[in-house]
């Protein structure tokens, strides 16, 4: 016991966590597997496990929940459960109780004396109370992302593991809620150390089938590159997580209690255990093992424990005496889900394979849960938005060594991040007061924590103690608004780039009509632009500003690296930017806007013909001076007849002269303008019936302008940077695509669906709503366009569309970027003809997809999908357009032999691709009719007494299949973009600015290529948490080592121990081994749907080791380390 308590002891030292007494094991106690009743061979054993299901959230806030609030809306309180509970346990020894959400018994926790304190820890080391999952909540598996679930299992894991040590630690999953179950969620759990993971929900033909085949019990491998090490043991419940019918013996409930008093009229012992026996046996029969799982408890039971315990108490003694004297091999006792794992373990089953995962998930034939998949858009997005701070403030506490006290705000934005990662928060999934609590929560954790950015920026920027402290403004750049920007004539832009990698990332800033000059931190004036921030943001009914341009710049951002750019405003008014030598038009009108604003116009060459530009393409520089990819020529046009579509030719240009220019002369960019222009437009189109551009000799055009424009035909323009174009047609739709070796058929096109209505009483008459989606036809509905702008210049070009519905889009190229991006604003989404509408986007492309598709797990790896088949079972689908959706984290593409065209988000969204060569994802959901799955509102948002508009983006990228390091990378730089912050600069002056320490590099050099800084955060006074994830794919060479001493900038690393994924174990925990009926196949993307043969994976585990400091990360792995350290000043 003495050698025992000192393994303790050095446990809790090397994991930086302080040893309790309390939760040291005193003599007789046990816990974990030890504590477990001992299966019987050659009976059934059957698993009576008393346990509460708490949404941290859903119908009520989670105050309301905990204290009890609110019953009206759903009679549940946290606190008496748990009060209850406690009370029972203590009675009886034999007596067990699980429980999951660590939020909630915190905040019971905290509030408890040292008597219960004292209780609870000794149910805890003698096995009574296991805790089970262990995170901050149970979260979602669709809209989470990885790092997000595994800062909430950090979280809600170290919580128990400071309090109970390792009696504390959870050894099973508990995700018996969720609807649908990722692939990456397996792979993390195996990571964390788990044994085994439990699920409720699973789609009901897959359930069928594998009750049918007693495949309920599985090995399931969470990632093909990480091959045995993310294998984990998986069983799927009989019953969801409820009781068997008839034995809820809760005040929630209304079943009939056991009665055992003979003389009572209500005598009904044997007529209950008949009924009890006779539903366990059943069950039995659908399982490999002589053991059996019965959960007995359900949402926020047990308030009144004594009601379960005293009936459970019953129902055990009765049915072991009856099993004795009618040898009915049958046994029945208190147990948890770790003891039944162990029981099932002991048997040495042997179970099949699962590779892909449980999505999408649907409960009958029309009850496809691949709504939540975007419900509450905006919630998703917030939410994506606090991971962002987390991680960055996190670093900044660490690299600027600030004061220890910063533990409580980040630790208020642990928690609220926990929060937030539960399967009722960001799936969108709880009313909506619950979702507003949600994010009042999450936005004073960011406000407070906020405070870090102020300390660390002004400590690293501040060269002595005389100058101004800045104040760091958060802005709501999602609505183009920021308060200092838009308010001041000079401030100072700060941003962070929490990436291990030089970063070039766009900045816009709010701000109001003028010139700007912006300033690098080495004095120079870098290129920026002002664009006018569309009607559609103006719009947006939250929006509280003054600005109405942003100011657009490139920011080149080092490594954990935090830069300053300082802003002024001169009184100068900007001119339309003419520094590139190449625009595109994609109308006459613009052209002639041009005009107005005295830019010379160079012609295109006609008699090029479409083929021979493709195939001759110029993707100038911006002097004009560089063939980056072909031989393509520009000329002169001033002395050219002017050609037309059919070939036929103007041979009059002085037709032109019946033109009055002379309305645009000296006019801004108001409505008078625009009326005048339109008095041109119709003089020009007297003459352009001839299908030709007006004729100016060489002199009139130097008269116009003093640098030269070319502009396309009227029939097709283009945006373009030095890496791709895209072509527009004459209405100014993107049309093509067009790279240096390809061009690919390309339109963008929004939709929305028309949301099924019923009153929900049976399968076909089931409405779509906040879970369900369920579309009213196989076809969605068009919407008609009109492009309405084209801004141009230096740093963007950008093409602004409009619909008639509401919704607007921006498709912005940045130059120098690989991709480009479309800037959408959906709302408010029209409901007067009462018909509730779900908008959708649509990537059309000539790709030959063959119904092949892909969508990401958790923002990490990605699955292979096949219209309308399921790799496990054989699917019969009644809703073809629902039942192929699957949620998009991250990103979604297609593929065909040569090309990959992908879509990143920056939210979680559902998607699919429903026609060859299409990708599909869904923007925003309002609907007006519930779908009776619990919460019982319609998911019918609005903000300032309108329907809710959302802004979001989308970034495309392309290339050949073999691009993956680019796409990963630009996915994680879309997922973890630098945070801004904006001050006002009126008390210094640009002089006293430059003397600033503007720029500073958290990490001693960029991490070598495959390498991410996934955490970095404090862990204890004198230790750091550090993970370091490779997200290269298998292959020979993508092994990535790096030295961590030579990782970080003013930090000197002593020592490091490694730990399991969430950091609560040593990571030379002995992992479980699984007899299987078949071997997995190497790779599941590959042989899905292409039945090659000879693909068995080969599970030889190939030791790398690290030497000395120097560690090694495999493909697809993530390391964790608590390293001892100093700082170097």
């Amino acid at each position: 016991m003495m050698l025992l308590i000192l393994l303790l002891i050095g446990a809790s030292a090397v994991l930086g966590l302080p040893f309790n007494e309390e939760s040291a094991p005193k003599a007789g106690d046990k816990c974990g597997y030890e504590s477990c009743t001992q299966a019987e061979p050659g009976v059934l054993n059957v698993h009576i496990v008393p346990h509460t299901h708490d949404d941290v959230g859903w119908l009520k806030t989670v105050d309301q929940y905990y204290y009890g609030s609110r019953n009206n809306i759903q009679k549940a309180g946290v606190q008496y459960i748990l009060d209850s509970v406690v009370k029972e346990l203590w009675e009886d020894p034999k007596r067990r109780f699980m429980y999951v959400e660590t939020a909630f018994f915190w905040k019971w926790w905290t509030r408890q004396g040292d008597d219960i304190r004292h209780k609870v820890h000794t149910l805890v080391r003698q096995g009574r109370l296991q805790f089970v999952g262990g995170a901050w909540s149970m979260n979602d598996e669709a809209a989470s992302h990885y790092q997000s679930t595994i800062d909430q299992f950090t979280w809600g894991l170290r919580k128990l593991n400071e309090t109970f040590g390792e009696c504390g630690i959870p050894r099973v999953g508990w995700q018996i809620d969720p609807f649908g179950h990722s692939r990456e969620f397996a792979s993390l759990l195996a990571a964390m150390g788990f044994d085994g993971l439990f699920l409720g929900r699973i789609d009901y033909q897959d359930k069928l089938a594998r009750l049918k085949n007693k495949e309920m019990e599985m090995l399931w491998r969470g990632d093909d590159d990480l091959g045995p090490s993310s294998d984990i043991f998986t069983g799927v419940l009989y019953n969801n997580y409820s009781p068997p019918p008839g034995f809820c013996f809760d005040v929630l409930c209304n079943d009939e209690p056991i009665v055992d008093d003979p003389s009572s009229p209500m005598f009904n012992v044997d007529e209950r255990l008949k009924e009890f026996i006779n539903y366990v046996t059943e069950q039995s029969k659908r399982y490999k093992t002589n053991n059996v799982i019965m959960t007995m408890g359900g949402d926020f039971t047990y308030q009144d424990a004594t009601m379960w315990y005293k009936n459970l108490d019953k129902l055990i003694k009765y049915a072991n005496m009856k099993a004795a004297k009618d040898g009915l091999n049958i046994k029945l006792f208190y147990s948890t889900p770790d003891c039944y794992l162990k029981a099932v373990k002991d048997t040495n089953p042997t179970l099949p394979v699962k590779q892909d995962d449980f999505f999408p998930y649907a409960s009958d034939p029309t009850a496809y849960w691949t709504g939540y998949f975007t419900s509450r858009p905006t919630t998703k997005y917030f939410e994506r938005l606090g991971n962002n701070y987390l991680q960055v403030l996190e670093q900044l506490q660490v690299l600027t060594n600030l004061e220890e006290h910063n533990k409580f705000v980040l630790n208020e934005l642990r928690s609220a991040m926990g929060i937030m990662q539960h399967h009722d928060a960001v799936t969108g999934t709880e009313k909506e007061h619950v979702a507003h609590d949600y994010e009042r929560i999450l936005d004073s954790a960011i406000r407070d924590a906020s405070i870090i950015a102020d300390q660390a920026f002004n400590k690293v920027t501040k060269p002595n103690a005389s100058l101004p402290l800045f104040s760091y403004k958060r802005c709501r750049f999602n609505e183009s608004s920021c308060e200092v920007s838009e308010k001041s004539d000079q401030f100072v832009v700060t941003m962070y780039n929490p990436l291990g990698w030089n970063v070039r990332h766009p900045i816009r800033v709010p701000v109001k009509e003028g010139k700007y000059s912006v300033i690098a931190p080495n004095g120079e004036e870098i290129t920026s632009q002002l664009i006018k921030i569309p009607e559609s943001v103006k719009k947006i009914p939250t929006r509280k500003s003054e600005a109405t341009h942003e100011i657009v710049f490139m920011a080149h951002l080092h490594p954990l690296g935090v830069k300053t750019f300082y802003i002024k405003k001169t009184a100068k008014i900007v001119k339309r930017n003419t520094e590139r030598t190449k625009d595109f038009y994609l109308n006459v009108n613009d052209y002639f806007k041009d005009i107005k604003d005295n830019v010379q116009i160079v012609i295109k060459n006609a008699e090029i013909t479409k083929d021979d530009d493709e195939a001759k393409m110029n993707f100038e520089k911006s002097n004009g001076a560089k063939d980056i990819f072909g031989k393509g020529e520009i000329r002169d046009r001033t002395d050219d007849d002017f050609t037309v579509d059919d070939g036929e030719v103007i041979k009059n240009p002085a037709e032109l002269g019946m033109i009055d220019w002379n309305v645009l002369k000296d006019k801004d960019s108001s409505k008078e303008f625009f009326d005048e222009m339109e008095k041109l437009r119709v003089g020009v189109e007297r003459v352009l019936n001839k299908r030709g551009y007006p004729y100016m000799n060489e002199e009139e055009m130097r008269m116009l302008s003093d640098e030269p424009r070319i502009v396309e035909r009227e029939a097709e323009s283009y945006m373009e940077n030095e890496h791709f174009k895209l072509r527009l047609d004459s209405n100014g739709e993107i049309t093509h695509l067009i790279l240096p070796d390809r061009t690919i058929n390309l339109k963008i096109q929004f939709y929305y669906w028309t949301g099924c209505v019923g009153n929900n009483t049976k399968p076909s008459q089931r409405s779509s709503g906040a879970y369900i989606f369920r579309p009213e036809t196989s076809r969605p509905q068009s919407m008609s366009f009109k492009t309405i702008a084209n801004p141009k210049g230096p740093v963007v070009q950008e093409l602004w569309i409009e619909s008639d519905r509401n919704l607007a889009a921006n498709v912005r190229i940045y130059f120098e970027k690989k991709y480009f991006e479309i800037d959408y604003i959906v709302g408010p989404i029209d409901i007067s003809d009462n018909i509730g509408k779900e908008y959708i986007v649509r990537y059309e492309s000539n790709l030959v997809n063959n119904g092949i598709f892909y969508t990401d797990s958790n923002g990490r790896q990605v699955l292979k999908r096949k219209l309308n088949e399921r790799p496990q079972w054989n699917l019969t689908l009644e809703e073809p357009v629902a039942g192929n959706y699957y949620p998009v984290t991250n990103v979604m593409y297609i593929e065909d032999d040569n090309t990959k065209l992908s879509v990143l988000t920056d939210r979680s969204q559902g998607g699919s691709s429903l026609e060859e060569g299409q990708m599909e994802l869904m923007l925003h959901r309002r609907l007006l009719h519930d779908d009776a799955f619990g919460v019982g509102e319609a998911l019918n948002e609005t903000a300032n007494g309108v329907g809710l508009v959302v802004r979001g983006q989308h970034r495309v990228l392309f290339g050949n299949n073999g691009f993956e390091v680019d796409k990963q990378k630009e996915i994680l730089e879309m997922h973890l973009q630098p945070i801004v912050f904006v001050s006002d600069a009126k008390n210094i002056d640009y002089t006293d600015w430059l003397a600033l320490n503007n720029h500073f590099e958290g990490l001693k050099t960029e991490l070598p290529s495959g390498l991410h800084l996934l955490t970095l955060e404090p862990w204890s006074t004198t230790k750091l948490l550090i993970r370091l994830e490779n997200y290269l794919e298998k292959s020979d060479s993508s092994t990535v080592a790096i030295d961590l001493r030579e990782l970080l900038n003013n930090i000197h690393i002593r020592t490091f121990t490694e730990t399991t994924l969430a950091a609560n174990q040593r990571v030379d925990k002995v992992k479980w081994t699984w007899n299987t009926e078949k071997p997995f196949v190497k790779n599941f993307n590959r042989h899905y749907d292409s039945y090659i043969t000879g693909d068995e994976a080969n599970d030889v585990v190939n030791e790398v080791n690290d030497d000395g400091f120097i560690v090694k990360v495999k493909a697809k792995q993530i390391r964790t380390f608590i390293v001892d350290y100093d700082y170097i000043h």
